[in-house]
């Protein structure tokens, strides 16, 4: 198993809000009541429900391995010659942001939120094991260089994240309501961290 390393300071930041019984996500967020840190049993039980979440049809398809974003539940690849361009947001001809707007669109049934783009290709998840997609979630050199603690405030907050919950006309929703999923991400966090190591299921 991978056990991430954190800062003396971060784990006593996390040990003391386990004994207050609350990690907060940010000021909007209501805070959760959490288990002791460093259990990588429960770390792990919660990545597992994490990644039912990531392999969705609804993170997964913006991750793609290639240039092209995946769509529907079936996952099949994007049309119209659509490809991520050198900023995940399309060809300069051809931007995201030409069809997908800042919310759905009610008449074409096109998604729309907030910064649509493709993940990086540091990202991709398309084809990768369990215990890659956690590896790459934690990799700070693949993720935007981001803490844990600032992968569960992305995953719990962030606009495009959240969209999945509320996607449009005929998109199954992921297989974790959105409560519950922002309730696991403080759990995964708080009891150390861990991703598989040793998973070779493929999507």
């Amino acid at each position: 198993m991978i056990k991430i390393r954190f800062p003396k300071a971060f784990v006593l930041g996390l040990s003391l809000a386990a004994m207050a019984g609350a990690v907060a996500f940010s000021p909007k967020e209501k805070p959760v009541p959490m288990p002791p840190v460093n259990d990588r049993e429960k770390s792990l039980q919660a990545f597992s429900k994490i990644l039912t979440v990531l392999k969705s049809p609804r993170c997964i398809n913006c991750h793609p391995s290639g240039d092209v974003p995946h769509q529907g539940d079936d996952q099949h690849l994007h049309g119209f010659g659509v490809t991520r361009g050198k900023d995940d947001h399309g060809t300069p001809v051809q931007q995201c942001s030409t069809c997908h707007h800042e919310s759905n669109t009610l008449y074409s049934n096109v998604p729309g939120a907030p910064h649509w783009a493709l993940a990086p290709l540091s990202m991709a998840w398309f084809g990768l094991s369990d215990a890659e997609i956690g590896q790459a979630l934690i990799d700070r050199k693949k993720n935007g260089n981001k803490t844990p603690l600032q992968l569960v405030d992305h995953m719990s907050n962030d606009s495009l994240v959240l969209w999945a919950w509320k996607p449009g006309y005929g998109r199954t929703l992921p297989p974790v309501p959105l409560d519950e999923f922002r309730k696991v991400l403080a759990e995964w966090l708080a009891t150390g961290a861990y991703v598989p190591t040793n998973d070779k299921q493929k999507k």
